[in-house]
């Protein structure tokens, strides 16, 4: 599980370090996790909202403009983009090395096949 950690203690419950603004009922930690990005408690999910993220992807305590399955996770990495669940959340395609067939690569090979 990934956490978003705040340096206040003034929210409304506190875990090991951990603020979370919201709480509901849920009995499914996989739910609670992989759909909130929650702390599951005592049948009971702990989770934010994500902030300022009105139009866009909240994942790992971040905001992406865009979500992709077609980028496989090493172009996803390459653009500085989050890979999770099969899809690539990134800012903006901005390949900075070699960009083939949709894909951005980090290193490129000579091949020959004579």
């Amino acid at each position: 599980m990934f956490s978003c950690y705040y340096t206040s203690r003034n929210c409304k419950y506190f875990f090991d370090g951990e603020c979370y603004e919201n709480v509901t009922s849920l009995n499914n930690a996989t739910e609670c996790e992989s759909v909130l990005a929650g702390y599951l408690l005592n049948a009971r999910c702990y989770y934010n909202e994500p902030r300022n993220c009105t139009v866009g992807y909240y994942e790992r305590c971040t905001c992406y403009p865009h979500r992709s399955t077609t980028y496989n996770n090493y172009t996803c990495l390459n653009i500085d983009g989050l890979y999770r669940n099969g899809h690539c959340y990134y800012q903006q395609f901005n390949c900075r090395m070699y960009s083939v067939n949709g894909q951005c690569y980090s290193r490129v090979t000579s091949l020959s096949l004579t």
